[in-house]
């Protein structure tokens, strides 16, 4: 049965009250209106840095699909160490305009992630938006820009020896849940993982949003989506439709948006963020 969080303000305000966080409604409240890109809409990705408490804890968090690092610059900032893949070498080249590359905890990663490494595989970008640049063309307006090495979380995890993550964030245009199925599982465990969903991209890959969410449901988590309309057109600003714990059925089925799955340990705090938000 669909729960939507816009219900949950009961228990949201007795997790408030029992632990102590009334100061979370402020903090959330700011952490949105900082965190909005320059398309208007806010970023999950902030609700991820408050539940988390970014600002004043460090951690490890993996950016796939870092594209202009609008999802990374708080938790960077915060002295996070983060390790960002983006293979779009044009976008690559605004996060290094943007001082990422000068963070000594910031490392930058060209290479793709999906669930097996290949060699020279085709990249696709458009014109129309640099935020949808991929390795599957779903676009009229791609066009193949390069090729691009790939790897898979566990090989990455295995070269520089990472036993811990805390926030994972994948936006790859529609190969969330091949890049989930290269993660290692079996020795990390992220607190709160981020991934995007829209079918028309990914049925054609073979999956679909219920696929994507079963996935993380089954490496035991608990799931909110958000739910945004279905996107009229690339580059311009996009309108939210709402929260809602998983299971559920999506509003519309041409929708797209974010699954924000988190571990027992923060999913209570994860309910209230976005009932305050």
């Amino acid at each position: 049965m669909i729960l939507p969080i816009k219900r949950l303000s009961n228990t949201a305000f007795r997790i408030l009250r029992t632990e102590g966080a009334f100061a979370l409604l402020r903090s959330v409240a700011n952490t949105l209106r900082a965190g909005r890109n320059s398309l208007g809409r806010f970023q999950e990705s902030d609700i991820a840095f408050q539940v988390l408490g970014a600002k004043n804890s460090g951690g490890v968090m993996i950016d796939v699909g870092a594209c202009f690092g609008t999802s990374l610059k708080r938790f960077a900032d915060a002295g996070w160490q983060v390790y960002a893949f983006e293979p779009d070498s044009h976008n690559r080249a605004q996060l290094l305009e943007r001082g990422f590359g000068r963070m000594s905890n910031v490392m930058i990663d060209r290479r793709g992630v999906a669930d097996r490494p290949a060699a020279a595989v085709p990249l696709y970008r458009s014109d129309e938006s640099a935020g949808i640049s991929g390795l599957s063309a779903f676009h009229p307006s791609h066009v193949q820009s390069e090729l691009v090495d790939v790897t898979t979380l566990a090989s990455f995890s295995r070269e520089h020896d990472l036993n811990s993550v805390d926030f994972l964030k994948i936006d790859t245009e529609g190969f969330d849940l091949f890049v989930l199925r290269g993660f290692p599982w079996e020795s990390i465990q992220p607190k709160l993982v981020l991934c995007e969903f829209e079918d028309r991209k990914t049925l054609p890959l073979g999956y679909g949003f219920h696929d994507l969410a079963g996935y993380l449901a089954d490496k035991g988590y608990h799931l909110v989506v958000s739910e945004w309309y279905p996107i009229e057109r690339y580059g311009i600003e996009h309108s939210w439709r709402r929260f809602a714990t998983y299971p559920c059925d999506l509003e519309d089925v041409a929708a797209w948006g974010n699954i924000i799955a988190a571990k027992e340990s923060v999913y209570r705090s994860l309910i209230a963020a976005c009932e305050l938000a």
